[in-house]
């Protein structure tokens, strides 16, 4: 089925006037709801030295549109009318692993996001131990393929290999293929059984009642639909 959505909005406060004026409209705060306060940390994490390299080929390429110094082929006309679409889809691959642009071409590095999100994660799981705390890691890049090199694998196997937190306690939400094994994982979650749950905004994002004891909420990179553990 075909569907069609708004590509741009024109007028915006004129848009935003005519509607206050047909409609009336409370915010969580008009209606006092009881909502817990945010706690937002930012990490600022300077990129390494090969995402250095590959920012420089990214603004040769958005300047010239020579797609092949990004390693790939000379980009067709409908490409063309989206190279800079392009160019920010490979922007986020390589802010989140350089492995998500060739797997193949870069290795591993310490001070890449999955490591830091690996030490952070580790670093929670550690001081709310006692508490038996959780933690949600969500990436819309990078999810888990089976047999496929992804981000999720990764940061899991670092928190498995270099910090000793047991495998069985770190699950993906894609590995639940029934409404059974999902709502297997959720309970495990509040009962502290499952201390690190990845997932996606579509998977992960909504209906997922598993914050009992969750302590964090990591984001990995910055996703199309906001969205909140509920």
């Amino acid at each position: 089925m075909q569907k069609e959505r708004f590509r741009y909005f024109i007028k915006v406060p004129e848009l935003a006037q005519f509607y206050n004026e047909i409609t009336d409209y409370r915010t969580a705060e008009d209606v006092g709801v009881d909502r817990p306060q945010k706690n937002e940390i930012l990490h600022n994490i300077p990129p390494t030295p090969q995402q250095e390299e590959f920012i420089e080929k990214l603004m040769q390429f958005a300047q010239s549109g020579d797609a092949t110094i990004l390693g790939r082929d000379k980009l067709s006309e409908t490409e063309e009318k989206a190279k800079m679409l392009i160019a920010t889809d490979y922007a986020r691959k390589m802010a989140l692993d350089m492995r998500l642009i060739d797997p193949d071409l870069y290795e591993d590095h310490s001070d890449n996001k999955a490591s830091h999100c690996a030490a952070t994660i580790a670093e929670y799981y550690r001081k709310y131990d006692a508490q038996k705390g959780t933690q949600f890691v969500f990436s819309d890049l990078g999810t888990f393929q089976p047999g496929q090199w992804n981000v999720y694998s990764e940061i899991k196997r670092k928190l498995v290999e270099d910090y000793g937190i047991p495998a069985s306690e770190i699950r993906f939400i894609q590995e639940c293929k029934t409404d059974k094994a999902r709502k297997a994982v959720i309970d495990a979650m509040n009962e502290g059984k499952v201390r690190v749950l990845f997932g996606s905004t579509s998977m992960l994002g909504t209906g997922v009642n598993a914050q009992r004891r969750a302590v964090a909420v990591h984001h990995l990179d910055t996703p199309w639909v906001r969205h909140e553990v509920a």
